[in-house]
């Protein structure tokens, strides 16, 4: 019988480290790097010492998964070569930010995260998958086929940049997903000697310093907008106005457009991602698209949502849950050793690096009950298996440098599932080929096609 995690108790790591042989399976990273975590699991267990182009600790259980993350900012942190390929990137946002600088951002931003203040952009969160929805009229009268991840892109887009900058953003939707296409990729790109660093002159580099420029030319012009309108709107308009408790100071313009840049990214290809998986799962498991349908209509009714509502759509979350176990969107993490410390009785060196892959710890057969199948039901908060607080599932990350936009991510994603599926059902068509791809996110590799049928 499995040993599984019993709600918030951490299991206790009993293993010893394992090193494979020098480089071993590296190949497998040039084709999909997830397969590659999952191999090295399979063979060697839960905690790994790896030597190959890059050298690296990785860590497959809770209790070290938990060390690691908790311990963050104090024995780790995010000074790493992969961590310095986003700050190309993401300059001096939150996510990769360090020290002092880290605590100033995470206590100006942390406010406008909480439940009541992101309760103001549930509307938009209502409306964008409503106007979305009357568009695909046509398509479900003619049984057409299309691919339903493109069309979560532009939507987890539009959300994010409406909730951003309120409309202003909307003419520029197309060049956004453009640029953001572009720094995602070469975010996701390996930290290879040489090639990694910005001077080096690749194709890959120059198409990034290029998108940026233009990136952070419309970011400076949305802060310069705002500063002249006194009635500023959006999480940008919020930003502006708030002041560090302890200096009284106000976040610098380039704080800002660093911070924005990050959130589009952030905001965006995540969320697309699990609206795509979502609907994929919900496609192949009939019995669990009945008791989903079944909750909204018994919950709403013709009642509009409201995010008082959304409170009472318990299944409906935990097929959210499910998708993200199965496939957790942002699906590596890493942490450089700030200090000399212990894990899992081995003393790991400043400079070493340590890894996880969400997509193995969340199917470690150890702590879940036949991991590979599609149960939306063990995330019931009486089961056993429900094991949110044991580091054995943590899809926003946990510690201190836990994801700041989740409770923002979990409203939007139960009103837009709720909202869509409230006008149609979502089916998977035979033409359908499926393929995970583990990129910066974990996504459909060609998408997934579907064909819509309607409810109302």
């Amino acid at each position: 019988m499995n040993n599984l995690v019993h709600k918030d108790a951490i299991p206790k790591f009993t293993g010893k480290l394992k090193r494979p042989p020098v480089f071993y399976r590296q190949w497998m990273l040039a084709g999909n790097p997830a397969l590659f975590f999952d191999r090295l699991v399979e063979d060697y267990g839960d905690f790994i010492h790896y030597k190959g182009l890059i050298d690296f600790y990785m860590v497959n259980h809770p209790e070290l998964v938990n060390k690691v993350l908790k311990q963050s900012n104090r024995n780790f942190d995010k000074r790493t070569i992969i961590y310095k390929r986003f700050k190309n990137v993401q300059g001096s946002a939150l996510v990769v930010a360090e020290g002092e600088s880290w605590k100033r951002q995470r206590r100006m931003m942390q406010p406008i995260f909480k439940k009541s203040a992101i309760e103001k952009f549930f509307d938009i969160m209502v409306d964008a998958p409503t106007n979305l929805a009357q568009t695909w009229t046509k398509r479900a009268d003619s049984k057409v086929v299309f691919n339903i991840a493109e069309d979560m892109n532009h939507l987890a887009l539009e959300i994010i940049g409406r909730a951003l900058f309120s409309n202003d953003f909307v003419e520029m939707r197309d060049k956004i997903e453009y640029w953001t296409s572009i720094l995602n990729r070469y975010s996701a790109k390996p930290p290879l000697p040489i090639i990694r660093d910005l001077w080096f002159p690749s194709p890959r580099n120059f198409k990034m310093k290029s998108v940026l420029r233009d990136f952070h030319r419309f970011l400076g012009k949305m802060v310069s907008c705002h500063r002249q309108s006194p009635n500023a709107e959006g999480l940008l308009g919020i930003l502006m106005q708030v002041t560090d408790e302890e200096t009284g100071e106000c976040m610098p313009d380039q704080a800002l457009i660093d911070e924005m840049l990050s959130l589009v990214m952030g905001g965006h290809e995540t969320v697309a991602t699990v609206l795509t998986w979502f609907w994929y799962e919900l496609g192949r498991n009939p019995e669990v698209e009945k008791r989903f349908h079944q909750e909204i209509d018994t919950v709403l009714g013709k009642q509009p949502i409201s995010p008082e509502k959304l409170t009472k759509l318990t299944y409906t979350k935990q097929v959210i849950e499910e998708t993200m176990r199965l496939h957790p969107p942002l699906w590596f993490e890493n942490r450089n050793v700030k200090n000399d410390v212990e894990l899992g009785g081995v003393q790991l060196k400043q400079g070493d690096m340590v890894v996880l892959s969400r997509y193995s710890l969340h199917r470690n057969p150890q702590f879940w009950h036949k991991p590979d199948k599609f149960d939306p039901g063990r995330f019931d908060k009486d089961k056993p298996e429900n094991s949110k607080g044991s580091c054995a599932f943590i899809p926003f990350s946990s510690g201190p440098r836990m994801c700041l936009g989740m409770q923002f991510a979990t409203m939007e994603l139960i009103t837009v599932v709720v909202t869509i599926a409230r006008r149609y059902r979502i089916i998977i068509d035979e033409s359908d080929k499926h393929e995970m791809a583990a990129h910066l996110t974990m996504s459909p590799k060609y998408g997934v096609k579907v064909r819509l049928e309607n409810r109302l």
